[in-house]
């Protein structure tokens, strides 16, 4: 499915856990959740060659991945620390309204619902998620206006998006989980037009959420915000713990995200051989080189691969 971020050599965890649900063959099936204490079963594996250096891209500290021994052999491994994770813990929450109010300042509160209500005043604003259910035909509608959300925002951004590049191929595969609730699609109507558009894929009581995508002409009534409001009301009313929005700091993940956590990535090796101990020293270097630069808001501020690799395009 997601071919080129699974190789020989480089796993990206966050990508095999949640979109493929699988796990490499260095851990075991059984995974624990350190928020909620609840534990995820994925007993399909991605096998990996315990032979040679393997690098696990992504791995959240929040979830705990046991070692398989017989899966390791003789490998052994650093972890080297990344960036900053997001996500909303509904733990100790009974109700939307109960979180928003333990979570937003009474400013935010009132602007947000100033915006909601000219919203719902100005259009005929509906929504609705697609889990487990969705007529083949409106889900190719919705997908392909969502791809145009998508390549507007990123086009006025002038920066490259990742995901468009698959987004043909990932048609077939994406719907087929719609139908097995391993996704769902959020969308905000305007009448029969959706306006914004939220893919997430679901694994236990986590729902990652993996990409967005919003009408322009809508932004100044903030439908992100207005669609976070009826995602926390899902998720809690559907008993699911964590809406967990990833990486990448924004001014929208800090506000609505009431804990952090953190990446990190893993080097496995062999520490009889002077290439792989050479091999992981250079690559401890470059990591943490770069999480420096993004501490200092150089990588992902001052510059931006995805904003060069537009350009070049």
């Amino acid at each position: 499915m997601l071919e080129k971020y699974f190789s020989n050599k480089t796993t990206n965890l966050v990508f095999c856990f949640f979109l493929e649900r699988s796990l490499p063959s260095f851990f075991r099936d059984t995974v624990a959740n350190s928020i909620t204490g609840h534990t995820i079963t994925i007993p399909k594996k991605l096998a990996v060659n315990n032979k040679h250096r393997h690098l696990i891209k992504n791995i959240p500290n929040y979830l705990l991945f046991a070692d398989d021994k017989e899966g390791l052999g003789s490998l052994k491994f650093k972890d080297v620390p990344q960036y900053k994770g997001f996500l909303l813990d509904f733990s100790n929450y009974q109700s939307a309204s109960q979180f928003i109010a333990n979570q937003l300042s009474k400013r935010n509160q009132k602007n947000l619902r100033t915006k909601q209500n000219k919203l719902e005043h100005n259009h005929n604003i509906t929504h609705r998620v697609y889990f487990g259910f969705l007529d083949e035909e409106e889900f190719i509608t919705i997908y392909t206006i969502f791809h145009d959300l998508l390549k507007n925002r990123f086009d006025q951004k002038k920066t490259q998006n990742r995901y468009l590049s698959d987004w043909e191929a990932m048609q077939p595969i994406i719907y087929g989980k719609i139908l097995n609730k391993e996704a769902s699609l959020f969308v905000v109507y305007d009448a029969a037009k959706p306006i914004g558009i939220t893919l997430n894929f679901h694994l236990g009581d986590i729902v990652f959420s993996h990409i967005q995508g919003y009408d322009l002409t809508y932004s100044n009534y903030n439908i992100g915000d207005i669609s976070m409001l009826y995602h926390i009301d899902w998720c809690i009313t559907n008993n699911i713990t964590i809406f967990d929005l990833s990486m990448g700091e924004s001014y929208y993940k800090v506000k609505w995200s009431n804990r952090h956590y953190h990446f990190f990535h893993r080097l496995y090796y062999n520490n009889t051989t002077i290439l792989d101990l050479l091999w992981v020293k250079i690559q401890i270097l470059k990591f943490k080189f770069l999480q420096l630069l993004r501490d200092k808001q150089i990588l992902g501020n001052y510059f931006s691969l995805d904003r060069l690799m537009y350009k070049l395009k």
